[in-house]
């Protein structure tokens, strides 16, 4: 009776070991690959640049704002997840961009979110400078930019950029008060002619709108944009070695 007691334990240990083996071998990792064309993500169509009209395979500055170009091979597929990856190189003098310029724009009303996943650093600011935000076709910022969630001083935070009735570069929004922006969370716009509103996981947190700000609000049609950047004078800490995360879209 030990005897069978003994051997059915053992044959059990030997099951779960068996299954065990099974599952892991049942995952395979999968690394990340970069993005070096223009690529097909969540429904749309973009192009690992961060200005689009100057060709998707150029390394490209972000003005002067920045202190890092955006470099195509720092735009990763992950694998079969379909999620996008903005990578800072561990010398945090590279990172990545993409857009949908030449190939798709947005016009109001229309309604978009994404879901990203931003690091943080230890004090939970977050680190670089990510964006994830809409841009005029035409002049900037007569015809509007739209900033869904830009990381601001370590802080997510939301803007809207215009010409105000004197012709002055002018810009409404900030960061939203109780909210960090570290690890995962879906930023939404919602755009029309007389309001635009933003909403993180759902809550509202700001809205502009054309009586607020004594001119038209911006129309369209805009361009998508997600860049990850560096600046000491508009990012946070300057980190290498991070992703920013792009796990969906929705148009």
């Amino acid at each position: 009776m030990i005897r069978t007691r003994l051997a059915a334990a053992c044959f059990g240990v030997a099951i779960a070991a068996a299954a065990t083996a099974v599952a892991v071998t049942a995952t395979p990792v999968q690394a990340d690959t970069a993005v070096n064309a223009p690529f097909s993500w969540q429904g749309g169509s973009w192009c690992p640049t961060y200005r689009g009209g100057n060709g998707c395979y150029n390394v490209q500055q972000s003005g002067t704002n920045s202190s890092v170009p955006f470099y195509p091979s720092q735009v990763t597929s992950t694998g079969t997840s379909n999620q996008i990856l903005l990578k800072m190189n561990p010398a945090a003098t590279q990172t990545g961009a993409f857009n949908t310029q030449t190939h798709e724009t947005w016009s109001a009303p229309a309604t978009l979110a994404e879901q990203l996943n931003l690091p943080c650093n230890s004090s939970g600011q977050i680190e670089n400078w990510p964006a994830f935000w809409l841009v005029t076709t035409g002049a900037w910022p007569a015809g509007g930019e739209i900033d869904v969630m830009e990381g601001l001083h370590g802080k997510a935070a939301w803007h809207y950029h215009y010409l105000n009735a004197a012709g002055v570069k002018s810009a409404v929004g900030g960061p939203v008060s109780g909210f960090s922006g570290c690890g995962t969370h879906t930023y939404m716009v919602s755009w029309t002619t007389s309001a635009i509103t933003f909403y993180y996981d759902g809550r509202w947190v700001g809205q502009v709108t054309a009586a607020q700000i004594g001119v038209p609000l911006a129309s369209g049609p805009m361009y998508v944009v997600n860049d990850y950047a560096a600046s000491a004078t508009y990012g946070g800490p300057t980190t290498g070695g991070v992703s920013m995360r792009m796990l969906s879209f929705t148009p």
